[in-house]
């Protein structure tokens, strides 16, 4: 009987096309990963890569859906190439966790400021197979390592516990249920798609696109 510990490894990645990368290109990169990460042997656990947090065809609450599958993932993959507006967000809900998370790039995209203290793993924006074989190996042992250090300290070298106990974060907050933060979240995205239009009223909110520049809403309802 198989007693090893099933955990589970989740993405977040662009999914639309981008200007300058083939189509396919975070598609295959995570196939790529997803293979190598099933693949590595543990006498204690095994890995199932479960795709997508936003995959989540035929579900009515998508928000929720997405939300719900960032926080449920034992381990997360974030593929950061591009900046994608919709990654980024994603991102910061995983980084609010004490949980696994392992950021990489393409080497054609350059880190903003606040995230280069970050550790970040580079890949080639041009998946030559020479490069990219290098990439995989190192990813590997980063994810391995990381796992072993992630357990041995409990999770407490995750990026949010390094401001637990400063002015920041107190070490006394009483956590809520998983589903009622996501809730609590989810109404909040609510409020900003059917209340709040951007400066612009020609540019309004849709479907939980978070492309949006916007600086000062305005709104619908004001009295």
């Amino acid at each position: 009987m198989d007693s090893k510990k099933e955990v589970t490894v989740s993405f977040i990645r662009p999914i639309d096309p981008k200007d300058g990368y083939n189509p396919k290109h975070f598609e295959y990169i995570e196939k790529k990963l997803s293979t190598e990460i099933e693949n590595i042997k543990n006498s204690s656990y095994s890995f199932l890569c479960n795709g997508l947090v936003s995959d989540s065809t035929g579900v009515a609450n998508i928000t929720r859906t997405i939300i719900k599958k960032i926080f449920n993932a034992d381990i997360v993959i974030v593929d950061i190439s591009t900046l994608n507006s919709n990654v980024m967000f994603e991102l910061g809900l995983r980084l609010s966790l004490p949980k696994m998370t392992i950021i990489i790039k393409d080497d054609a995209t350059d880190l903003p400021f606040d995230i280069k203290d970050i550790y970040i793993l580079n890949y080639p924006h041009s998946l030559s197979v020479i490069d990219l074989d290098k990439f995989i190996e190192d990813f590997t042992a980063r994810f391995i390592k990381t796992w072993t250090d992630f357990n041995n300290s409990n999770g407490e070298d995750t990026f949010i516990r390094s401001f637990y106990g400063s002015n920041l974060i107190s070490p006394e907050i009483k956590t809520q249920s998983l589903n009622e933060a996501i809730d609590k979240l989810g109404n909040m995205i609510d409020l900003m798609q059917h209340k709040y239009i951007a400066w612009d009223p020609n540019d309004n909110w849709d479907s939980y696109d978070f492309e949006h520049d916007v600086s000062a809403p305005t709104p619908l309802d004001d009295n």
